[in-house]
């Protein structure tokens, strides 16, 4: 994914997939992250079945969007995050698979 600069390798395991990702800038927000808090878990992803809709909802409920429109993300999804501070800590991705 050149435009976040990162590297990203999927592992399938089950139903769910594990996404590995390797800065390949130092001011790429994963490099940022590794240099801030270390090697570990950076983002807690989950499949809506309507990003635009989810998002609103997300909005409408308190929720701080970090995107507040959907975009190009890794595996042919459409992605966008929810800010940490509304989910105690925890970096939050929707993303909706393009078919």
């Amino acid at each position: 994914m050149p435009s976040q600069k990162v590297k990203v390798a999927f592992l399938p395991c089950g139903d769910t997939r594990i996404e590995l990702l390797c800065p390949t800038s130092e001011d790429s927000a994963v490099a940022k992250f590794i240099e801030k808090k270390g090697e570990g878990i950076q983002h807690i992803a989950f499949a809506v079945d309507d990003l635009p809709n989810a998002l609103a909802e997300s909005e409408a409920k308190g929720i701080t969007l970090i995107d507040k429109e959907p975009r190009p993300g890794a595996h042919h999804a459409d992605i966008a995050f929810l800010h940490p501070k509304s989910s105690m800590g925890v970096l939050i991705e929707l993303c909706k698979e393009k078919h």
